[in-house]
C-alpha cells in the first residue's frame, strides 16, 4: 500500500512539471528596445559616454523687445554639476547620438564684455563648436550655466560662483548667498538670512551678479543669454519679469534652489518683523530717472517739493524725454528718492495730465513722446497711495515785464534738448522789466533769485533796460541756472 502511494505522488509530480515546462513554453518574449534611454535633444556629456538626463540642454529663451524672455531657434542651456574632466556635445535622435561636437574654451575677459555693468562679473568661458572636435575641458569640479547656440555654435561655460537676491529692498544692490548643499544629481541650494522685506517689494535672482552674457559677434546672429530669474517664486524663469513679494511685510531666511532638471525656485521663511515705517517728506527727495532723460539711468532729474496742503504732500518738476533712449534701450523711467533705489513708485503714467495711481516697486513707467513734460506726484495717506500726473506742459516765462507782460500768463520756452547731462530752454522775446521762471503754468514751482543759482521762489529777475533778450534757462539734474542775452 505505502509503494502505490509514493508511485501515486511520483506521478503527479511528473504531471506537474510538465505542466509547468509547457506554461513556461507559452509565455510571450518580451522585446526590449534598443538604444539610448533619454528624450531627443542635446547633452553635455563626459568624453566617450553615454548621455544621462541630468545633463540634457533643454531649450532657452532669449533676450528679446523690452528685454522679454523670447524663443530662439536651436538655443539650448541648463544648469549642471559637473566633475572635472573632458566633456563632449551629443546629440540624440530616436535613441541615437547623431552627432558629437566638441572644441576648445577661451576665457571672455571682464574688460572684453559688451556692457560689463549688465554682465557676470568674471566673465565666462566661449567655444566655436565642431562635428567631431576636441574635448571640452572643465578644470574643476563645480555647477556651471552651459549654453549651446546652433545659429553660431557657440558654447557657452560660466561656472556659477555667486547667487544673488536683488531687488527693492537692497535697493537693486546684490545680496549675496550661502551655499548651504549640493548634490550632483539634483542641483544647488542657496540660501542668506535677515533681510528686510516688504509686501510687494519686487524683487530677482542674479548668478554671478551679472542680468545677461551679450552675444552680439554679428547682427543677424547675435542674441543675449540670461543670467538672472523672476517670473513666479515657486517656478523661477530666465529673464523673467520682476516678482512683487506675496508675503507680509518681515525678517525673512531666503533659499533658492537651482534644480540639474532645468527647475529653479525660491522659499521665503519668516524669522522676525519688519521695522516699522513712518512717513517724513525730508526723507523724499523725489527724483526721474530713466533712458530717455539726460541722464539715462546714471543719476536722477530731481523733482521740488511744494509742501504739505489740506493733507496733501506734493512733488513737481519738468522732465525733458528725448526721442531715443540714451542707453540703447527702451524709453522708461520711474521715480525713486535720494538718488537710490531703495525706494522707486512706478505703473502706468498718461501724459493726457489725469491722475494715475502708481505702485510702490511698480513697473518701469513708459516715457511719452519727446518734449518737456510737467509732472506732480502726491501723496494724502503718508505713503500708502501715491497719484501722479504727466501734461505736456514745460517751462514758461511770467511777468509784467517779459513777452507775456503778465503775471497770469506764460510766455512757453522752447526745449533745446539735453547735452552731456544738461538740459536747456529758452525763449526770444520783448522784455521790459520784471519776470520769473515756472513750471506748468503753475506757481507751485517757481525760480528767482541769483541767475547763476536759481531757487524755488526766490526774488523777481528783471532786465536793466527794454529790448529784444534771448533768455536760457539750464538744468543739470540738480540745479538751475539761467541766462539772458
Amino acid at each position: 500500500m505505502k509503494n502505490l502511494t509514493k508511485l501515486w505522488s511520483l506521478a503527479l509530480l511528473l504531471t506537474a512539471s510538465v505542466f509547468m515546462v509547457s506554461c513556461e513554453e507559452d509565455e510571450p518574449t518580451i522585446d526590449v528596445t534598443e538604444g539610448i534611454n533619454v528624450a531627443d535633444g542635446y547633452y553635455f556629456v563626459v568624453e566617450g559616454e553615454e548621455p544621462v538626463a541630468e545633463k540634457a540642454l533643454l531649450p532657452e529663451k532669449v533676450e528679446g523687445e523690452g528685454n522679454a524672455p523670447t524663443d530662439r531657434t536651436g538655443f539650448f542651456g541648463n544648469y549642471v554639476f559637473l566633475e572635472a574632466g573632458d566633456y563632449e556635445i551629443q546629440k540624440v535622435e530616436s535613441k541615437e547620438v547623431t552627432s558629437t561636437l566638441g572644441g576648445s574654451l577661451s576665457k571672455v575677459e571682464v574688460e572684453d564684455l559688451v556692457n560689463a555693468g549688465e554682465e557676470p562679473f568674471d566673465g565666462y568661458q566661449l567655444g566655436l563648436l565642431e562635428s567631431e572636435g576636441a574635448a571640452v575641458n572643465i578644470a574643476n569640479d563645480g555647477f556651471f550655466k552651459i549654453s549651446y547656440d546652433e545659429t553660431t555654435t557657440e558654447l557657452i561655460v560660466m561656472e556659477v560662483q555667486k547667487v544673488s537676491f536683488i531687488g527693492a529692498p537692497s535697493g537693486w544692490s546684490d545680496v549675496e548667498m550661502d551655499v548651504v548643499s549640493s548634490n550632483p544629481e539634483d542641483g544647488f541650494v542657496f540660501e542668506v538670512t535677515g533681510v528686510e522685506i516688504r509686501q510687494n517689494d519686487n524683487y530677482k535672482l542674479r548668478i554671478n551678479n551679472g542680468w545677461k552674457i551679450i552675444r552680439t559677434n554679428e547682427a543677424e546672429t547675435g542674441y543675449v543669454a540670461f543670467t538672472n530669474y523672476g517670473g513666479s517664486a515657486d517656478a523661477l524663469v530666465a529673464g523673467g519679469s520682476d516678482i512683487p513679494f506675496a508675503q507680509e511685510d518681515g525678517i525673512y531666511t531666503i533659499n533658492v534652489e537651482l534644480q540639474n532638471d532645468g527647475g529653479a525656485f525660491v522659499e521665503f521663511n519668516k524669522t522676525g518683523e519688519a521695522e516699522e515705517i513712518t512717513f517724513d517728506p525730508a526723507e523724499y527727495q523725489f527724483g526721474i530717472i530713466g533712458s530717455a532723460n539726460a541722464n539715462g539711468f546714471d543719476a536722477d532729474r530731481n523733482l521740488h517739493y511744494v509742501g504739505l496742503n489740506e493733507g496733501v504732500h506734493k512733488w513737481v518738476g519738468v522732465v525733458y524725454f528725448g526721442e531715443t533712449s540714451v542707453d540703447d534701450g527702451d524709453r522708461r523711467f520711474k521715480f525713486r528718492t535720494n538718488d537710490d533705489w531703495a525706494f522707486n513708485i512706478g505703473g502706468t503714467l498718461p501724459a493726457d495730465g489725469s491722475e494715475a495711481t502708481l505702485a510702490v516697486n511698480g513697473a518701469d513707467i513708459l516715457a511719452p513722446e519727446a518734449g518737456a513734460y510737467y509732472i506732480t506726484l502726491t501723496t494724502a495717506d503718508e505713503g500708502d497711495t501715491w497719484i501722479s500726473t504727466m501734461t505736456a506742459t514745460g517751462w514758461g516765462v511770467v511777468g509784467e515785464g517779459s513777452p507775456s507782460a503778465s503775471w497770469d500768463v506764460d510766455a512757453d520756452m522752447a526745449t533745446d534738448g539735453f547735452v552731456e547731462g544738461v538740459t536747456t530752454y529758452t525763449l526770444t522775446g520783448e522784455f521790459s522789466g520784471e519776470y520769473k521762471f515756472r513750471a506748468g503754468d503753475s506757481w507751485d514751482f517757481n525760480l528767482g533769485g541769483d541767475p547763476t543759482a536759481l531757487n524755488a521762489g526766490g526774488d523777481n529777475l528783471s532786465v536793466d533796460a527794454a529790448g529784444t533778450y534771448t533768455v536760457t534757462l539750464s538744468f543739470d539734474g540738480e540745479n538751475y541756472a539761467a541766462t539772458i542775452e
